[in-house]
């Protein structure tokens, strides 16, 4: 969480030894450490590729191909692992707040990416008619970390006056002050937001602090991820990737 990513490779590496029939770890490692480090899925396919067969079609593990589907943009395969997942959750990779959503919320992140809107689809509408039923359910803290993935899937959606009211109020519900580990997850769906609403200078102004800030904005989430696609072309994006990319 604190970018030290040669400490965090070490544990990792220690626990790998303590518990080596625990396969996904390896995964874990690839992705806290090399993907967030150098902004490269190869790590996590090799040790994707070396989880037994029987764990091929665990959701944890089709999640973290839809992951990396997704980053390389190879939108087939991606829709393909939407199909096996539809009727069910991911496992928490959906934007930057690791709670579980409907698979369908991909559909139109998919369908964004390669230009077009899909608001009449009816895996999007089912699932984002899920994903706003369980906020309307949801008590506590809970209702901030659903309310901010609510709001990336409006945002996407084109729902431009929502997405920013939703993601706002789950900030101020879930500020960092109140949560360090999940707070920083809330503040970079604003800035997704903010990115897919065209209110450049507020997702700039949002991500800005998140460099500085523990579990805030990775490198390799920067350099790679697809949501933040609306900011890429803009100088400010250069700018604020090198000031993140690792020392250590």
């Amino acid at each position: 969480m604190v970018r030290e990513f040669s400490a965090a490779e070490r544990t990792f590496d220690r626990a790998i030894a303590l518990a080596p029939d625990h396969a996904i770890l390896k995964v874990l490692k690839a992705y806290l450490v090399t993907y967030q480090k150098s902004g490269s899925v190869a790590g996590m396919q090799a040790a994707l590729a070396e989880l037994p067969e029987s764990m091929a079609n665990d959701r944890d593990v089709l999640t973290w191909h839809l992951f990396c589907a997704l980053n390389e943009r190879d939108w087939q395969q991606a829709t393909a692992l939407v199909e096996k997942l539809k009727d069910g959750d991911d496992e928490g990779a959906f934007a930057y707040m690791q709670v579980p959503v409907p698979a369908g919320c991909y559909l139109v992140l998919i369908a964004r990416l390669q230009g077009s809107q899909p608001n009449a689809d009816p895996g999007v509408v089912a699932a984002r008619a899920q994903l706003d039923q369980r906020v309307r359910m949801a008590q506590g803290d809970a209702v901030a970390r659903l309310l901010t993935q609510l709001a990336v899937v409006d945002a996407l959606l084109g729902k431009d006056q929502d997405a920013v009211a939703e993601a706002k109020r789950a900030v101020e519900m879930l500020p960092i002050s109140k949560d360090a580990v999940d707070g920083p997850g809330i503040a970079q769906n604003l800035a997704v937001v903010y990115a897919w609403t065209n209110e450049l200078d507020l997702a700039f102004e949002t991500l800005a602090p998140l460099a500085k800030t523990p579990n805030g904005v990775y490198y390799g989430n920067l350099k790679l991820d697809t949501y933040w696609e609306p900011l890429r072309k803009d100088p400010r994006f250069d700018k604020l990737l090198a000031e993140l990319a690792p020392r250590d």
